[in-house]
């Protein structure tokens, strides 16, 4: 007897010590989501400001991704379907793609990546198709990609593209890893309601060699590998988590037609109170930015994470009255998209060489870029 207890008693103390090891492998972020007073120099110790030049060549119309290559700027515009590159001070260089019939010419691309094994500058057609270019922007050829439903989001991963689509029917996967070499898909995951999946299809981010992967409302972020996918994080929110099945919405099973209409209809009223756009991290930071009743301009609030310490910050504009609009996440800074309304809260941040750069900048210009540097 006493040898089964004894025997009982390690198997316990071994399940214990799994349980606490797996709890330990996959950090839980427990943050508050009461708004703080958080100033710009919590956060960085430096800003400098590209302003965008402004031409009829490069006017932008819907800037939401920032790729830093090449001592430039890449920045990919959702509704112009083409890259435009400017130099370190954000002088024009060219424009990268173009819609039309023509060689090296697409209906639609939306999203942009360079492949690492030779800097080449990938765009993504949601019609099966990535268009190749170099790294000056010149074309070089028309991929062919496994036939998938809507092609939404893209990221370079070593020998391999992975790729984000809006599934169609409840069987079919919303992530590929496709060879860069065969152009064929070697492993697939993520089954689940496509519903839930159209909002914000920037999925992926890197950190160091590991790709991680999310949605808006899952507070879990995966850390996905050729192998397998599993939860790499986790965000804690308290007594302000929810489950979108509290809500009527499956998780696995797409609704009727209905069902994506009802979803942003309880956005809109903040029924259902956040989701996530974003979500990023550094060595020093796991960042992620909240939507609150489908506002992005009023309702966007931005989450950092000091790994250090566990210390949190919360808030939707810093006690200067500046909006961070993140657009870029990288060990040393993020890059914020800025408006001419934006100028204002700016001049409280910016020294006085910094802030002349926006000088005679007019509401009809480009938007600028705050290089904020952790500090």
């Amino acid at each position: 007897m006493k040898k089964i207890i004894s025997i009982v008693f390690c198997l316990l103390l071994f399940c214990s010590c799994a349980d606490r090891q797996q709890s330990d492998s996959c950090p839980v972020l427990r943050v508050s989501l009461e708004q703080q007073e958080v100033s710009m120099k919590d956060l960085f110790g430096r800003l400098e400001v590209i302003p965008l030049e402004t031409s009829d060549s490069c006017l932008l119309v819907f800037p939401d991704k920032v790729l830093c290559a090449n001592g430039r700027y890449e920045v990919f515009d959702h509704k112009r379907y083409a890259l435009f590159l400017f130099d370190e001070n954000g002088r024009f260089i060219r424009q990268v793609g173009r819609r039309g019939q023509g060689l090296g010419e697409y209906r639609e691309v939306y999203d942009v990546a360079h492949d690492s094994r030779n800097g080449n500058i990938c765009l993504l057609s949601p019609f099966w198709e990535m268009f190749v270019y170099d790294a000056e922007g010149r074309f070089l050829e028309r991929l062919q990609l496994p036939e998938k439903s809507n092609y939404q989001a893209v990221m370079d991963y070593g020998d391999y593209f992975v790729t984000w689509t809006l599934p169609m029917t409840n069987e079919e996967c919303g992530i590929s890893v496709i060879s860069k070499d065969s152009l064929q898909c070697v492993r697939e995951y993520w089954h689940g309601n496509s519903n839930l999946m159209s909002l914000y299809p920037r999925a992926f981010h890197l950190y160091g060699e590991e790709l991680y992967f999310f949605r808006p409302f899952q507070r879990e972020v995966y850390r996905l590998g050729l192998d397998s996918m599993q939860v790499g994080y986790q965000w804690d929110f308290g007594s302000d988590n929810y489950s979108i099945e509290d809500f009527g919405f499956s998780l696995k099973e797409k609704g009727d037609g209905q069902e994506r209409d009802g979803l942003i209809k309880k956005l809109q009223e903040s029924t259902i109170p956040y989701f996530f756009q974003e979500n990023s991290q550094n060595g020093k930071y796991y960042y992620a930015q909240l939507i609150f009743g489908f506002s992005p301009l009023v309702g966007h609030y931005n989450i950092f994470y000091r790994k250090s310490d566990d210390k949190s910050f919360f808030f939707r504009e810093t006690t200067e009255g500046v909006t961070l609009k993140t657009v870029y996440f990288c060990d040393d800074f993020l890059l914020s998209l800025a408006s001419y309304e934006d100028m204002e809260a700016y001049k409280h941040v910016l020294d006085e060489q910094e802030f002349a750069k926006l000088k005679g900048r007019t509401e009809e210009d480009n938007p600028f870029l705050v290089k904020c540097y952790f500090k």
